[in-house]
């Protein structure tokens, strides 16, 4: 690309608090999640921000790629995320400055918010003189004109190229294409429950899923992390992204035909920022492996591994060493990959937990990793067979084809997380029976939730939409559940599950009676016999921890689903029908969905 070229695509811009806030307001500001994970900034980072808009110091220059996200022109944010968040988030009342809000009166835009009840005015206010500097201050912005999503890739590399924004980790995922870099990305969102159904995400969406401090009312506090509550990384590595060097290094293990050795250099190999030998050769095991098989083999090793931490009533360090230790990582991996071998390669499954985690107990006695940076495919793969060795005698042959042998822990725990970025997409259900006390099966529900699924498909022509039965999506009935069955929920992040396990014998069903019963229902639905086929594939009743969960799931075939000769659309939890007068602009809205697939 010439600079001449460059200077014609990018242009430089002044915009003041307020009209940012506009953008903001209507959904203009996009994160792209491949190069832009998490929003870090604790309470006092944003508060010293704001600190330097109202001094008038010079802040740095925001970068923008304005596109079509959507149906319409946005902007994308390159470089920013951070100073958009902390300014529209003071702007909303999230924190205070010297103790004060800001005051919603002094902007149109936040004023009309605070009119129609979509703010709240929190006290005590900061002064309108303050406040009229903030909106007023002029922010400088880089735009860039893009028709090519790689240039965005190539100029978010280069910003940060020093290493002085990023980490060295999220320098190499930095905008990376390549498929052993988005498999990483997957799962280590998975692990952290930072999840989103798509890479592209209005600015206002990253409080759902950010990764925060305590003291933060929303997203995901960083203690609660699986990485950070076993002891394994620290807070700090979390925010270099060093839980997704982890994942890298296991994901290479699991795909190259021996244990490959580990280091800084090998890593910036397999995601290309260096290019070697080791670069083509982890392209071609991801070619050879099928991405829906590895995320498999990896998530059911993870949940296992869940399970027999949580049933030992400890944490990883604590079950694993007797006393305290560093490089705790490589001794995760060693276990993961022992627990790997035996279930992926000889395909057996754990049978005596009580006595797999009395052996696990100071396990690392036995496990002598290497010091220094580099740690050697001999003495990672010597451990691993080690450890393998040891807890073999607790796993048994695994019965073939045996489906209540998956583990859906973390799967079930995404699709949770997810539905807080896409609530078009997801729905839940408390249950099939009436909460009346007369114990009946509730006839209509099925009914509902198949033309709620037809109108989540309605969305684009890509949409994937799920139904979860299990979970209360009324406080009311969560009350009404406990008092009527004496179920006690399981509570995972904001989410409170009851299951659906209680069903079938109060209505004198077996398991299997209730499952069928429920599919025929589906069959006798006025839909597509197509999408008809894909929801009945797709109903699982699923374990997690002690509860029976009902899932469904509605894949797009690439038109529009009908419900009784009539289409449906979903606003947040609310079905609406399309009038025919609306179908010509509803097609050309749905193939254009399908053509500008991110």
């Amino acid at each position: 690309m010439t600079d001449a070229k460059v200077q014609r695509e990018l242009s430089i811009r002044s915009e003041s608090v307020q009209r940012v806030f506009n953008f903001h307001t209507n959904d203009l500001f996009y994160v792209n999640r491949r190069y832009q994970r998490k929003l870090i900034w604790t309470e006092d980072e944003k508060r010293q921000f704001i600190d330097s808009i109202v001094q008038g110091y010079p802040v740095p220059i925001v970068l923008l790629a304005e596109a079509e996200i959507e149906g319409k022109r946005a902007f994308e944010i390159i470089d920013g995320m951070q100073r958009l968040n902390a300014i529209t988030a003071f702007i909303e009342g999230e924190f205070s400055f010297d103790g004060c809000f800001f005051d919603l009166n002094t902007m149109v835009e936040s004023k009309s918010l605070l009119d129609n009840g979509q703010l709240n005015q929190k006290e005590p206010v900061l002064a309108r003189a303050i406040c009229e500097s903030i909106a007023s201050y002029i922010l400088p912005l880089s735009v860039y004109s893009f028709d090519d999503a790689r240039k965005v890739d190539d100029i978010f590399r280069r910003i940060n190229a020093g290493g002085k924004h990023l980490s060295r980790q999220e320098l190499r995922a930095a905008g990376s294409l390549r498929t052993f870099a988005d498999i990483v990305r997957e799962l280590s969102a998975e692990i952290r429950t930072d999840v989103s159904q798509s890479t592209i995400l209005p600015l206002h969406m990253m409080r759902e899923i950010s990764i925060t401090d305590s003291t933060l009312p929303y997203g995901i506090p960083v203690s609660s992390l699986f990485w950070v509550n076993n002891s394994i990384i620290t807070k700090e590595m979390i925010r270099e992204s060093r839980d997704e060097e982890i994942v890298s290094d296991i994901v290479a293990s699991i795909v190259l035909d021996e244990y490959p050795g580990s280091s800084s250099i090998i890593l910036d190999e397999y995601y290309g920022l260096r290019e070697s030998e080791k670069t083509g050769a982890i392209d071609n095991a991801m070619q050879k492996r099928q991405i829906d098989r590895i995320r498999f083999e990896f998530l059911q090793v993870y949940d296992e591994i869940r399970t027999i931490i949580e049933n030992s009533s400890k944490s990883f360090q604590q079950l694993i060493f007797r006393d305290p230790a560093q490089r705790l990582p490589r001794y995760f991996e060693v276990l993961f990959l022992a627990v790997h071998n035996l279930m992926f390669i000889e395909n057996k499954r754990v049978a005596d937990y009580s006595g797999l985690i009395k052996t696990l107990e100071g396990i690392a006695q036995h496990i002598t990793i290497t010091a220094g940076g580099n740690w050697s495919a001999k003495n990672k793969t010597d451990n691993v067979n080690a450890v393998k060795g040891i807890i073999s005698p607790y796993f048994q042959p695994a019965a073939i084809d045996d489906p209540g042998s998956q583990k859906w822990v973390t799967e079930f725990e995404t699709i949770l997380m997810q539905s807080r970025t896409e609530q078009n997409l997801y729905d839940f259900k408390q249950g099939f029976l009436s909460l009346d006390g007369n114990n009946l099966l509730n006839e209509g529900l099925i009914k509902k939730i198949v033309k709620t699924l037809t109108a989540m498909v309605n969305k684009s022509a890509v949409s994937v939409g799920y139904v979860c039965v299990g979970i209360p999506d009324k406080v009311d009935d969560m009350s009404r559940i406990k008092a009527l069955f004496s179920i006690t929920p399981f509570v995972f992040r904001n989410f409170t599950i009851t299951g659906v396990g209680h069903e079938p014998p109060i209505l004198g069903l077996s398991t299997d009676e209730y499952f069928k019963k429920i599919i025929d229902s589906i069959k006798s639905e006025p839909i597509q016999d197509e999408y008809k086929d894909i929801i009945c594939k797709n109903v699982r009743l699923i374990k997690y921890y002690d509860k029976d969960i009902l899932l469904l799931k509605i894949i797009s075939v690439g038109t529009p689903a009908i419900y009784d000769g009539k289409y449906y659309t979903r606003h947040g939890s609310h079905l609406q029908e399309i009038p025919p007068e609306s179908y010509p602009q509803f097609f050309v809205a749905y193939q254009k969905s399908g053509e500008q697939k991110h």
